[in-house]
């Protein structure tokens, strides 16, 4: 059995909206059937990588591996890794920011709270990332499901 967990988009929110106004001009220059089609068909390409493009995880639960991705719908691009040497999963806090400025000099930030799921090994030192969650029970509901079909240990974070 697997399960896509798929993240946050690539690109930060910033490129998504200029990503949104190519897919609008090349639209817009797509419906012109003129010269300025294929203009317009580059555009949109353009915008839609920009737009759609996400990350993800898989967990392959039956040949216990894990997948990191880059994908674009359909299309997820990644190489597998095992998890062997992995036996404990945990919940970390973060706090994650994002940063842009205008033309005019004033910044934009978009800052958010995240709880990380991390499977973890035995010294806690080393971390795989599965999923962000908004919510501490979605993300501590989700953990026990994981570490359920893996048989893994739920534990606090705590590297020695």
């Amino acid at each position: 059995m697997k399960i896509d967990y798929k993240q946050n988009r690539v690109f930060p929110l910033m490129f998504v909206m200029i990503g949104a106004t190519l897919c609008l001009c090349g639209l817009i220059l797509l419906s012109s059937f003129n010269s300025n089609a294929i203009v317009g068909l580059v555009l949109l390409a353009i915008g839609v990588i920009i737009v759609f493009t996400r990350k993800g995880a898989i967990i392959d639960f039956r040949e216990r591996k894990i997948k990191y991705y880059i994908g674009l719908f359909f299309i997820r691009i990644g190489n597998w890794k095992t998890i062997e040497s992995y036996s404990f999963i945990s919940i970390l806090h973060l706090n994650q920011q994002s940063s842009g400025y205008s033309r005019t000099g004033i910044k934009f930030t978009e800052k958010t709270k995240v709880y990380r799921i991390y499977l973890l090994n035995n010294s806690h030192r080393e971390k795989l990332k599965i999923n962000d969650f908004k919510d501490l029970e979605i993300a501590t509901l989700e953990a026990n499901k994981i570490a359920k079909k893996l048989n893994f240990e739920f534990v606090i974070y705590n590297p020695v």
